[in-house]
Protein backbone atom coordinates (compact mmCIF):
# COMPACT_ATOMS: atom_id res chain seq x y z
CA UNK A 1 0.00 0.00 0.00
CA UNK A 2 1.49 3.40 -0.83
CA UNK A 3 -0.44 6.95 0.77
CA UNK A 4 0.15 10.09 -0.65
CA UNK A 5 -1.16 13.07 1.39
CA UNK A 6 -1.40 16.37 -0.11
CA UNK A 7 -2.22 20.04 1.22
CA UNK A 8 -4.99 22.02 -0.39
CA UNK A 9 -5.30 24.90 2.24
CA UNK A 10 -3.74 25.81 5.39
CA UNK A 11 -4.91 28.59 7.78
CA UNK A 12 -4.24 29.75 10.90
CA UNK A 13 -5.45 32.47 13.31
CA UNK A 14 -4.66 33.48 17.01
CA UNK A 15 -7.18 35.99 18.47
CA UNK A 16 -5.13 37.40 21.60
CA UNK A 17 -0.95 37.55 20.79
CA UNK A 18 -0.16 37.37 24.64
CA UNK A 19 -1.46 33.86 25.22
CA UNK A 20 1.00 31.29 24.51
CA UNK A 21 0.13 28.25 26.77
CA UNK A 22 -2.93 26.46 25.86
CA UNK A 23 -4.66 23.92 28.00
CA UNK A 24 -6.00 21.28 24.78
CA UNK A 25 -6.73 21.25 21.82
CA UNK A 26 -10.29 20.34 20.26
CA UNK A 27 -9.67 18.70 16.95
CA UNK A 28 -12.49 18.48 14.22
CA UNK A 29 -11.71 15.53 11.43
CA UNK A 30 -13.69 14.99 8.34
CA UNK A 31 -13.06 12.49 5.56
CA UNK A 32 -15.10 11.61 2.28
CA UNK A 33 -13.97 9.04 -0.05
CA UNK A 34 -14.38 11.47 -3.76
CA UNK A 35 -13.15 8.66 -6.12
CA UNK A 36 -12.33 4.83 -5.91
CA UNK A 37 -10.82 2.69 -8.91
CA UNK A 38 -9.49 -0.54 -9.05
CA UNK A 39 -6.15 0.36 -7.16
CA UNK A 40 -6.87 3.39 -5.73
CA UNK A 41 -9.11 5.12 -3.55
CA UNK A 42 -8.68 8.78 -3.12
CA UNK A 43 -10.19 11.44 0.08
CA UNK A 44 -10.69 14.94 0.69
CA UNK A 45 -10.21 15.88 4.28
CA UNK A 46 -10.01 17.99 6.79
CA UNK A 47 -8.43 19.03 10.11
CA UNK A 48 -9.18 21.88 12.69
CA UNK A 49 -7.65 22.51 15.89
CA UNK A 50 -9.22 25.01 17.78
CA UNK A 51 -7.52 25.70 21.53
CA UNK A 52 -8.73 25.52 24.28
CA UNK A 53 -8.88 28.09 25.86
CA UNK A 54 -10.50 29.57 22.65
CA UNK A 55 -7.85 31.81 20.76
CA UNK A 56 -5.67 29.69 18.40
CA UNK A 57 -7.20 27.69 15.20
CA UNK A 58 -5.32 25.82 12.64
CA UNK A 59 -7.08 23.92 9.51
CA UNK A 60 -5.64 22.34 6.98
CA UNK A 61 -7.80 20.62 4.11
CA UNK A 62 -6.29 18.54 1.09
CA UNK A 63 -6.36 15.30 -0.20
CA UNK A 64 -5.22 11.44 0.25
CA UNK A 65 -4.93 9.33 -2.20
CA UNK A 66 -4.37 5.56 -0.96
CA UNK A 67 -3.10 3.11 -3.83
CA UNK A 68 -3.24 -0.45 -3.06
CA UNK A 69 -4.92 -3.94 -3.51
CA UNK A 70 -8.69 -3.36 -1.87
CA UNK A 71 -7.93 -5.28 1.02
CA UNK A 72 -5.33 -2.95 1.90
CA UNK A 73 -7.42 -0.17 1.26
CA UNK A 74 -10.40 -1.70 3.49
CA UNK A 75 -8.09 -2.45 6.41
CA UNK A 76 -7.26 1.34 6.72
CA UNK A 77 -10.70 2.42 6.76
CA UNK A 78 -11.01 0.49 9.64
CA UNK A 79 -11.28 1.98 13.07
CA UNK A 80 -8.38 1.79 15.91
CA UNK A 81 -8.67 1.35 19.40
CA UNK A 82 -9.92 4.23 20.23
CA UNK A 83 -12.58 4.35 17.65
CA UNK A 84 -10.79 6.46 15.24
CA UNK A 85 -10.38 5.42 11.07
CA UNK A 86 -6.87 4.43 10.63
CA UNK A 87 -6.57 6.36 7.59
CA UNK A 88 -7.39 9.78 9.76
CA UNK A 89 -4.34 8.72 11.75
CA UNK A 90 -2.28 8.11 8.89
CA UNK A 91 -3.20 11.46 7.41
CA UNK A 92 -2.75 13.44 10.87
CA UNK A 93 0.77 12.03 11.36
CA UNK A 94 1.39 13.08 8.40
CA UNK A 95 0.32 16.83 8.85
CA UNK A 96 1.45 16.74 12.27
CA UNK A 97 5.31 18.91 11.15
CA UNK A 98 2.77 21.26 9.47
CA UNK A 99 0.40 21.81 12.90
CA UNK A 100 3.70 21.77 14.51
CA UNK A 101 5.50 24.89 12.05
CA UNK A 102 1.94 26.73 12.48
CA UNK A 103 1.42 26.36 15.95
CA UNK A 104 4.93 27.72 16.94
CA UNK A 105 4.69 30.24 14.21
CA UNK A 106 1.83 31.81 16.58
CA UNK A 107 4.11 31.30 19.15
CA UNK A 108 1.39 28.70 21.10
CA UNK A 109 2.06 25.23 22.35
CA UNK A 110 1.91 22.45 19.73
CA UNK A 111 -1.38 20.01 19.29
CA UNK A 112 -0.40 16.52 20.62
CA UNK A 113 1.66 14.61 17.96
CA UNK A 114 -0.83 11.71 17.90
CA UNK A 115 -5.15 11.40 16.80
CA UNK A 116 -5.07 9.67 19.77
CA UNK A 117 -4.29 12.22 21.87
CA UNK A 118 -6.00 15.05 21.79
CA UNK A 119 -8.04 15.48 24.25
CA UNK A 120 -4.86 15.64 26.33
CA UNK A 121 -2.54 18.16 27.00
CA UNK A 122 -0.77 19.57 23.92
CA UNK A 123 2.79 18.60 23.07
CA UNK A 124 5.35 21.09 25.71
CA UNK A 125 8.63 21.57 23.72
CA UNK A 126 9.41 24.95 25.81
CA UNK A 127 12.69 22.96 26.73
CA UNK A 128 13.25 22.36 23.15
CA UNK A 129 12.42 24.96 20.24
CA UNK A 130 11.55 28.39 22.54
CA UNK A 131 14.61 30.33 24.21
CA UNK A 132 13.90 33.40 26.11
CA UNK A 133 15.85 35.88 24.26
CA UNK A 134 13.95 35.02 20.68
CA UNK A 135 10.51 34.88 19.47
CA UNK A 136 11.64 33.53 16.19
CA UNK A 137 13.08 29.89 15.35
CA UNK A 138 16.55 29.12 14.10
CA UNK A 139 17.13 26.07 12.08
CA UNK A 140 19.23 24.99 14.98
CA UNK A 141 16.56 24.70 17.04
CA UNK A 142 14.03 22.43 14.40
CA UNK A 143 13.74 18.71 14.76
CA UNK A 144 15.67 16.63 12.07
CA UNK A 145 13.21 15.54 10.47
CA UNK A 146 11.94 18.79 9.51
CA UNK A 147 15.17 19.74 8.45
CA UNK A 148 15.65 16.92 6.29
CA UNK A 149 12.02 16.78 4.64
CA UNK A 150 12.49 20.64 3.92
CA UNK A 151 16.06 21.08 2.59
CA UNK A 152 15.61 21.10 -0.66
CA UNK A 153 12.66 23.76 -0.36
CA UNK A 154 14.86 25.82 1.99
CA UNK A 155 18.04 25.69 -0.56
CA UNK A 156 15.43 26.72 -3.91
CA UNK A 157 13.77 29.56 -1.18
CA UNK A 158 17.46 31.66 -0.41
CA UNK A 159 18.32 31.59 -3.95
CA UNK A 160 18.10 35.32 -5.32
CA UNK A 161 15.58 36.11 -7.66
CA UNK A 162 16.67 39.03 -8.76
CA UNK A 163 20.43 37.83 -10.03
CA UNK A 164 19.39 37.69 -13.71
CA UNK A 165 18.34 41.52 -13.44
CA UNK A 166 21.11 42.83 -12.27
CA UNK A 167 23.20 41.26 -14.72
CA UNK A 168 24.94 43.67 -17.18
CA UNK A 169 25.18 41.85 -19.40
CA UNK A 170 20.96 42.00 -20.35
CA UNK A 171 19.68 45.20 -22.09
CA UNK A 172 17.77 47.10 -19.78
CA UNK A 173 14.95 49.17 -20.84
CA UNK A 174 16.04 53.05 -20.56
CA UNK A 175 19.50 52.66 -19.78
Amino acid sequence: MNAQVELTSIAMSKNDPKITKLDKYDVEANIEEVDNSEDQSVFKYGFTALSNPKNVRLAIEGIARITGDSVERNEILEKDENNVPKILTMIYHELFPTFFVLSKNLNVSSPPHTIGEMGDSPVETDDVLETESSETQSADNLPEELLESNSEASSEVTESPTDSIENPDIAQPGV
